[in-house]
């Protein structure tokens, strides 16, 4: 199964190392074809760096991990203005563009949802009942 990891799913894994985004992504980067985009990496570097304070070594670390186990998607350039966010608009962008089967994220904007032009959209929490 093709998995879109949206940015603060990402966050959340290496955040709270132990946590429940922590545990998906360690199980899913060896049950599933898991997915980033520039757009989401760009995104995540900057929160690690504005709103975290993470070192420049310490967000490079995260990112040689991400680019090590999940696979660099494309980012969209046409992003269809469907949510009131913008980035929530790529994200679903990036998730076309991708042919992914599930965007994991916390976004209620997103979440609301639930499936976009065949796209599951789920919490995180219900990552465990997917198929393996």
């Amino acid at each position: 199964m093709k998995i879109l990891l949206d940015t603060n799913v990402l966050i959340s894994a290496f955040i709270t190392n132990g946590g429940h985004c922590h545990e998906i992504l360690t199980h899913a980067v060896h049950q599933h074809e898991m997915y980033y985009t520039d757009f989401i990496l760009d995104e995540f570097k900057e929160k690690f760096r504005k709103k975290f304070n993470f070192s420049s070594v310490m967000i490079g670390q995260f990112v040689d991990f991400l680019e090590r186990f999940l696979s660099r998607g494309k980012t969209a350039e046409v992003v269809e203005r469907i949510c009131r966010d913008a980035n929530d608009d790529q994200i679903l962008a990036d998730a076309l563009e991708n042919k992914v089967d599930v965007v994991l994220t916390g976004d209620l904007d997103l979440l609301v949802l639930k499936i976009h032009r065949g796209v599951q959209i789920l919490h995180p929490k219900d990552y465990w009942s997917l198929p393996i």
